[in-house]
């Protein structure tokens, strides 16, 4: 039997999820254990898993609800709060802003920062799209992952602190997502479903590529991400998927 491809994001709030598992970059695939897996941004995963190059990935939480993916159940990419890696720098005050560059490696946060601005600050913006890498644009621009580590200079806005204050519920971002009916559902889901690995060797390995200290990296792998989804992410998530309607971005998929 061919070993089960999967699909991961790059960033720092993934890696205890893959945890002891081989992981490639640049397409070269490493083998372990009838385990494949593969390091893309989110909004690549979406169209590679679709296409049927992955057999599971995790991708993000609006693209899920958008397709009708099946899902590894109790495991998420969450927060209950501050996130300290999903931003919206403000390069004007939030009463001024009339563009905002979405970030082009993302799709659950991009309608997050529309769902906050239009329903939290009735900021009604127009959008473009922006890659980070290249610095920021508009009057206000999202930011990601690792990114959203660096200092851009300008004031920014927790997206996950903006939710909770709005909903009082906690966000779940990202979710190991497969096709319905795929033959190996048993198998991905056993295969994904293991004990959360010890923090600190992740942390001792990955403070420095990302550009933070070791504490700043313990905190953010242990309290401003979490990775169960139980009764308060499930409900997070169904009224994300609510506003999301509301605003007609579940049908979006720019």
């Amino acid at each position: 039997m061919q070993p089960l491809r999967i699909g991961c994001v790059p960033y720092l709030n993934a890696k205890p999820l893959i945890e002891g598992l081989v992981v490639s970059k640049g397409g070269n695939a490493a083998r372990i254990e009838r385990l494949d897996v593969t390091l893309e941004p989110p909004s690549d995963l979406v169209e590679q898993l679709a296409a049927g190059r992955y057999d599971v990935a995790l991708i993000p939480a609006i693209e899920v609800l958008r397709r009708g993916f099946a899902y590894v159940p109790g495991i998420a990419i969450a927060s209950p709060g501050p996130t300290d890696s999903v931003r919206l720098w403000l390069m004007k005050p939030i009463e001024q802003v009339k563009v905002v560059a979405l970030d082009r490696n993302s799709r659950t946060t991009n309608a997050l920062t529309r769902i906050v601005l239009e329903k939290k600050y009735g900021v009604m913006a127009r959008y473009i799209v922006g890659d980070p890498a290249k610095g920021l644009k508009g009057d206000a621009a999202v930011t990601i992952g690792d990114a959203s580590f660096k200092d851009y200079g300008v004031p920014s806005l927790d997206l996950g602190t903006e939710w909770r204050a709005f909903t009082g519920k906690p966000f779940v971002f990202a979710l190991w997502a497969y096709e319905k009916g795929h033959p190996r559902a048993a198998e991905i889901c056993r295969t994904l479903k293991r004990p959360r690995p010890a923090i600190e060797p992740i942390v001792e390995r990955e403070y420095r590529r990302v550009g933070i200290s070791k504490e700043r990296c313990r905190t953010y792998l242990t309290k401003c991400i979490t990775y169960g989804l139980g009764p308060a992410e499930r409900a997070g998530l169904r009224l994300f998927q609510k506003h999301a309607r509301s605003l007609e971005l579940e049908e979006a998929r720019a």
